[in-house]
């Protein structure tokens, strides 16, 4: 896999191949940001927290910002591809929607810095409004099957935008207000929740 830096106001810049070497940079920009911040972060910051040489740091990456931009796609890619395989191979149109929903609530648990939205969260509101039209499509590329069943018991069209969205924020919203454990149980209930209700409006139908 190849990741494209591009910097904010510059033309995009060759792409990094995602190498062992690389996963180590970014994965250590994203400790350092956790412990420094953005404006304090230096490239030696990161050298230090991803244990790579100099060399190998600057082999790819000239400068901060190069990093920064890269860690963000980095992110961002990785979800992209995990909610995706998610649900993948699944037919079962709820065990997919509650496979999908227990990987997202895993995902934001384990691989969300929640201590970078607390030391710089200026870097992280921007992270996730410039992707979160990314986010909301990866969610739905995943659920098309599951939309589709539910269509089917409804008789008519859902607002698949709206609940995909609906998704996304409660799930960000997690990193300003961490989830309780009966949130948690809530969210995983959604799946089988929705069927029901599903279920009780196409028996009322026929």
């Amino acid at each position: 896999m190849n990741l494209a830096v591009i910097e904010n106001d510059e033309a995009p810049l060759p792409e990094v191949e995602l190498s062992p070497s690389v996963i180590r940079i970014l994965s250590g920009a994203l400790d350092a940001i956790a412990a420094r911040g953005v404006k304090r972060l230096s490239m030696s910051d990161i050298i230090d927290a991803s244990g790579v040489s100099r060399g190998t740091l600057y082999r790819y990456f000239s400068n901060k910002d190069q990093v920064l931009a890269a860690v963000a796609e980095f992110v961002c890619t990785g979800f992209e591809n995990g909610i995706r395989e998610s649900g993948k191979g699944i037919d079962d149109p709820i065990l997919r929607l509650r496979t999908v929903m227990q990987f997202y609530d895993r995902y934001t648990a384990e691989n969300s810095p929640g201590r970078v939205f607390e030391v710089e969260p200026a870097f992280h509101l921007a992270f996730f409004r410039s992707r979160f039209a990314r986010y909301k499509q990866a969610v739905l590329e995943a659920l098309e099957p599951t939309f589709d069943y539910l269509d089917g018991l409804l008789g008519e069209p859902m607002h698949r935008e709206g609940f995909v969205e609906t998704l996304v924020r409660n799930q960000l919203s997690t990193l300003l207000v961490p989830a309780s454990d009966e949130w948690k149980q809530l969210w995983n209930d959604t799946a089988d929740n929705i069927q029901k209700w599903a279920l009780v409006i196409a028996a009322a139908r026929n």
